[in-house]
């Protein structure tokens, strides 16, 4: 069983669904829409070796994840916004393979309380 803690920020999660109420789900899916289509594009842009796209589409990430509390998925993101911003993608496509997996943990749990 997955733990919420190990991916979120609990207390910060049950605030943004109170104070969210009947918006909360809208808001999740909105999400969980917007990273499936970003997965593909850090992918993308890694290939291309194009430094500044990655970095945007990290930056951006991060603040989405943060946004819902996934805290573990928004470090991730900031490690591979960093490194893009320096220009060392060779460590990347490990970086983006654990955001891939940290982002699927995330939208399990989140399916989990649509």
């Amino acid at each position: 069983m997955m733990s919420l803690a190990e991916h979120f920020d609990p207390e910060s999660l049950d605030m943004l669904r109170e104070v969210m109420d009947d918006e909360f789900s809208d808001l999740m899916r909105v999400y969980i829409d917007d990273s499936r289509q970003r997965l593909p594009l850090l992918t993308q842009a890694l290939q291309q070796q194009d430094a500044r796209q990655l970095r945007e589409l990290a930056h951006s990430f991060k603040g989405a994840s943060s946004n819902v509390s996934a805290n573990a998925l928004a470090q991730l993101c900031f490690q591979l916004e960093m490194a893009a911003r320096e220009g060392q993608l060779q460590g990347a496509e490990e970086l983006i393979a654990q955001i891939e997996a940290e982002y699927l943990a995330v939208e399990t749990l989140l399916q989990d309380m649509l």
